[in-house]
This record gives structure tokens, C-alpha cells and sequence, in this order.
């Protein structure tokens, strides 16, 4: 027994020294301690070093580590895979064999997933488009129509805090210490008032824009987890959830954002670029740059680039470049310009221009500029230059430049130059060829001239040059336009006139007064290739029958200029017979002092 005892003994004795030594020289490599002192050394002459002192080799492949790499490195009396760690900043892994310590690429990195159904407490109903997500590493996933979820971690991560959120529930957080499946979830339903700025932040993506280019899930994440936001240096994407962030990139605020075809995001703060679109849903500062579309929930501070289409949920203070339309539904603050509409539905500080049309929906100052129609619904205090038509739709302070219409609803107080001004209460100057007004106290210089509110009247009356002209009197007392034509009844001093002038009325007493005129009448006898013309400077006495009736007489004094033009027998010749003439200038020219006396009837509703 005994003898058996210690021959057992012996065996285990000699296997334990047979095998020992190999174990202890294969743990013994990365165990082994040595001390390096290196100042911008090549690799390849460290790892020697480094293999003399452990007397072992090193195997490694030259495409993955170059051995003319000049490296820093002091350690005193280290194991091994500590200082290649630090050599090799972590990049490498290790395997010994025999004498040989072989250097490897990393492992590539482990991952698991969770898995699990998410119910509702009270009614145990699986609960579809639940947000499953984790705040740390940013990863994220939705329920399923079941209920069930499926989520992909990272092997290193744990332990790990897992948020699920669901609109119209209370969000609810779980640790998860290690990889699980088929985990139950319930959940408790909350009535939850809707924040005004989670509204806000959705109006984006509920857009026809976001609507097209955001998928369903996309939305669905968003709203359940409205109020999670992380700010980070940068992102890419390929398109909305394919990039640095996958779904949680509508949750990330980035200092650059790269996107190829589209991007989603939470916001910028820096720069974003996009070859097609760019979408946030909080605020964007400094650049936003896209091929086709910006959408911003928020507010723009900076410029914002786009090829067609951008579109600000909130307000601009700076630059927005469109090159078909842009549109902000605030304040703008700065420059708005579009290829073919700019939109702005708060006020304006600034200056907006588009190729076709500017629309303004609420008090604004500054400058409107459009190839064919600029709108404001408000107040405007500035300019508006267009290339058809100009609207102010409150007061005017400033002035209307149109090759159409300027059309003033209210006041204007400044100028309306184009062929067509229309305004309410004038307190500036109209110049065209037809201004309008209910009521004036300042200047409408034009060929028409209508003032529904004023003294505007028909003058009937006689004078030296025909016995019979008719004149109809546009304007105020202030300053009114005339358009005139005379003709003679027959007989052998046959004359047709018609002519154009200005004048002005003088009232110092109740019913009586006096105006002056100055025309230029066109006198026709038998040809329309020569028509000599009359200058008349003339005034009158006025009497007020009644409210609309007046009687006026008065000089007059007429330049008469030929041009060369010789009547013919049976119409009438100037200066006319009886009146003394005064030669003036050449032979062409003579001039005369004579009458005018007739009644004008008012039309105008401010008597």
C-alpha cells in the first residue's frame, strides 16, 4: 500500500516538473519585465531591444506595423504587454508561441443584442412604436406591432440604463447588468400637456417635406423622446438614420454635420452641409448649407444656403439664400433672397428680394424688391421697387417704385411713382400717368388724376380762342390737373382744341375766390401732321352758387407758336381778330391777352 502510495507520488511529482516549465515560459512573455529608454528611435530597434533583454522574438506583419516609424518611449522595469500597450497605444493584441511573442490586430469589438416586449401595465396590451434607447450610447430602437424589441449593444457597455418612451406614457428606465432576451417591459400611461416647445420641434418633420423624406419610424422617435437632446462635435449620414448617430440623430446637436444625401437633426452649432437636405428640429447657428432643402423647427442665426427650397419654423437674423423660394413663419432680421418667392409671415428688419414675388405679413421696415409683385399685410415703413405690382395693405411710410401698379390701402405718407397709383389717404406725392385717391392733402402729378374726396369738378365755358370747351378739373384745391377740348359751332373761323394743363385755387372767403391755370392747347384745322399750340396763363374770379356750382371769369394770356403752319381759308387764325398782338421771339410766334368766363360743376365728396 505503501509502495504504491509513493509510486503515485513519483509520477504526479515528475509529470508537474515536465509540464511546469512549459507552462511558466508560455505565460511568461507579456509577464517578463523589461525597461526602455528611446528618443525618436525607430520601432523595429525598440521591439530588438525590447526581445534581448526577454530573450524571445517578435513576429508581425510590415503591412500593419512600420518599423521605420520613429517613436518616444521611457519605462523602468515594466512587463512586456504593458509597454507594448503603450508603445502601440492599445492598437494590437497578443499571442505567444514558443519563443516567439506574434503581434496581432485587435479583436474586432463584441456586441450583443437585447431583446424584450413592452405592454401596457393596465390594459397588458403590447404597445407598438415604443422608443428603446439608451442615453449613453447614443443606440436606439422602436417596438414592433407585438410589442417586440430587439436592440444592439456594445459588449463593453454594461452595465447599461435602458429609456423607454412612448408618446401618452411615462417614461420608464431599466438596467440591464447583462445580455437578456425576452425581457417584459410594462409601462404606465400618463396624461402628459403638450409642451410648446415639443410642438415646435415636430413642426418639421410634419411638413409635406418631412413627411416625404422622413420615415414614419423616424417621426415616431422623435415625438417619443421629444425631450432628450445631446450636444456632440460632428456627425455624417447618408441619408435620415443611416450615420455616425443611426435613429438618435434627430436627438444630436452638432458642431459639423456632413450629409450626402440628407441629414436629420437636432440642431447645429457650427456648420452643417448636405448634398441634398438638411432637416433639424431646434435651432441652427452660424451655416446650413444644401443641394436641394433646409427645413429648420427653430431659429436660423447666420446663413442659410439653399439650391431650391428653405424654409425657417421660427425666425432668421442674418442671410437666407433660395434659389427658387424661401419662407420664414416669424421675424426676419437681415436678408431674405429667392430666385422666385420670398416669404416672410412675421415682420420684417431688412431686406427682402425675390425674381417674381415678395410677401411681408406683418409690420415691417426696410426694403421690398421683386421682379413682378411685393406684398405687405401690414405696416411698412421702407421701399418697395417692383417690376409689375406693389401692395401695402396698412400704412405706408416710405415710397412705391412700380413699372405696373403701387397700390396704398390706407395711408401713404411718401411717393408712389409707377403708371397706376392707387392710395387712400395721400399725405405724399403721386407721380404716373393715372393716380388715385379717396382723399389727398398732399401732391398727385399725372394725366388722370382722380380724388374721390375733393373739389374735383366739369367746367363749361367760352373764351377767345373757341366758344365752346369743355375741362375736366382732377385734384384738390391744392394742386388739380386739366384735360380740355374746344371746338367752335361753325360758320368760317372753324377751330378744334384740346390740350392739357395744371392749376390751383385760392379761396380767402367763403364764396369767393380765384384760381390760375396754366395749359398748353393743341389747335387742329386741317391736317393731324402740324398742329400749332397755344401756352395760356390765365386766372379767374370764382362764386360759389351752391355746393356743386360755380361761376368763374377772367384774363387770360396766350403765346401762340405756328410752327410754320399757314390756316387756310375758313378757319380761324390767331391771334384772333380784335385783339392786340404782341410779337414775341421769331415770326412764328405772337401772343395776346384775353378771356375766359363759364360754370363748373363739382363732383367730389369732401365739399
Amino acid at each position: 500500500m505503501n509502495q504504491t502510495f509513493t509510486k503515485l507520488n513519483t509520477i504526479k511529482y515528475i509529470i508537474i516538473m515536465l509540464i511546469m516549465p512549459c507552462a511558466t515560459y508560455a505565460q511568461g512573455i507579456l509577464n517578463k519585465t523589461v525597461s526602455v529608454s528611446a528618443q525618436k528611435q525607430p520601432v523595429s530597434e525598440v521591439l530588438k531591444n525590447i526581445s534581448d533583454q526577454g530573450k524571445f522574438y517578435f513576429s508581425y506583419n510590415s503591412n500593419i506595423i512600420s518599423g521605420d516609424s520613429l517613436v518616444t518611449l521611457n519605462v523602468a522595469r515594466q512587463p512586456v504587454k504593458q509597454v507594448l500597450d503603450q508603445l502601440f497605444s492599445n492598437k494590437y493584441q497578443y499571442r505567444e508561441k514558443g519563443d516567439y511573442l506574434i503581434i496581432l490586430p485587435a479583436a474586432k469589438e463584441k456586441v450583443f443584442y437585447i431583446s424584450g416586449h413592452i405592454f401596457d401595465q393596465e390594459t397588458n396590451v403590447p404597445i407598438d412604436y415604443a422608443s428603446v434607447y439608451s442615453r449613453q450610447l447614443l443606440v436606439s430602437t422602436l417596438s414592433d406591432d407585438a410589442g417586440h424589441f430587439r436592440i444592439r449593444i456594445k459588449d463593453r457597455s454594461l452595465p447599461l440604463s435602458l429609456t423607454i418612451s412612448k408618446v401618452g406614457y411615462g417614461d420608464t428606465t431599466i438596467v440591464i447588468n447583462e445580455e437578456s432576451a425576452d425581457l417584459r417591459i410594462n409601462i404606465l400611461q400618463k396624461a402628459v400637456d403638450l409642451d410648446p416647445l415639443i410642438v415646435r420641434y415636430s413642426e418639421g418633420e410634419s411638413t409635406w417635406l418631412g413627411r416625404f423624406f422622413l420615415s414614419a419610424k423616424l417621426r415616431a422617435q422623435s415625438r417619443n423622446i421629444g425631450r432628450f437632446f445631446v450636444a456632440l462635435p460632428y456627425q455624417a449620414s447618408l441619408t435620415p438614420g443611416l450615420g455616425t448617430h443611426g435613429r438618435m440623430s434627430s436627438q444630436v446637436v452638432n458642431k459639423f454635420s456632413l450629409n450626402l444625401l440628407g441629414g436629420y437633426t437636432a440642431g447645429v452649432n457650427g456648420a452643417e452641409i448636405a448634398g441634398g437636405f438638411n432637416i433639424s428640429k431646434q435651432d441652427v447657428r452660424y451655416a446650413q448649407i444644401a443641394g436641394l432643402f433646409n427645413v429648420v423647427s427653430g431659429d436660423v442665426k447666420g446663413a442659410q444656403v439653399a439650391g431650391f427650397l428653405n424654409h425657417i419654423l421660427d425666425s432668421l437674423s442674418g442671410v437666407q439664400v433660395s434659389g427658387f423660394a424661401g419662407s420664414v413663419k416669424n421675424n426676419v432680421s437681415g436678408a431674405q433672397v429667392s430666385g422666385f418667392l420670398s416669404r416672410s409671415a412675421g415682420p420684417l428688419r431688412g431686406v427682402q428680394v425675390s425674381g417674381a414675388l415678395s410677401i411681408l405679413g406683418d409690420r415691417s421696415s426696410g426694403a421690398q424688391i421683386s421682379g413682378a409683385y411685393n406684398h405687405a399685410s401690414e405696416d411698412f415703413n421702407g421701399v418697395q421697387v417692383g417690376g409689375g405690382v406693389n401692395v401695402v395693405k396698412g400704412n405706408l411710410s416710405g415710397g412705391q417704385i412700380s413699372g405696373g401698379i403701387n397700390i396704398g390701402k390706407r395711408e401713404v405718407r411718401g411717393f408712389q411713382l409707377a403708371t397706376i397709383n392707387v392710395a387712400r389717404r395721400l399725405h405724399g406725392t403721386q407721380l404716373g400717368i393715372v393716380n388715385i385717391a379717396d382723399s389727398s392733402s398732399g401732391l398727385s402729378l399725372g394725366l388722370i388724376n382722380i380724388i374721390k374726396k375733393s373739389t374735383s369738378n366739369i367746367s363749361v365755358y367760352a373764351n377767345d380762342v373757341t366758344p365752346l370747351n369743355v375741362a375736366w378739373k382732377m385734384g384738390t384745391h391744392k394742386f388739380y390737373s386739366i384735360l380740355m377740348v374746344g371746338s367752335t359751332t361753325g360758320g368760317q373761323n372753324k377751330v378744334l382744341t384740346f390740350g392739357a394743363g395744371i392749376g390751383r385755387e385760392f379761396f380767402p372767403f367763403k364764396k369767393v375766390g380765384f384760381f390760375t391755370e396754366i395749359l398748353n392747347q393743341n389747335i387742329y384745322t386741317t391736317s393731324w401732321d402740324k398742329l400749332p399750340f397755344i401756352y395760356r396763363f390765365q386766372t379767374a374770379l370764382t362764386y360759389k352758387l351752391n355746393k356743386r356750382l360755380m361761376l368763374f371769369a377772367g384774363p387770360s394770356f396766350n403765346i401762340y407758336d405756328s410752327d410754320g403752319f399757314q390756316t387756310e381759308k375758313g378757319y380761324k387764325s390767331f391771334p384772333p381778330k380784335g385783339y392786340p398782338d404782341f410779337k414775341i421771339g421769331n415770326k412764328n410766334m405772337t401772343s395776346w391777352i384775353g378771356w375766359q368766363g363759364g360754370l363748373s360743376w363739382r363732383y367730389g365728396r369732401g365739399l
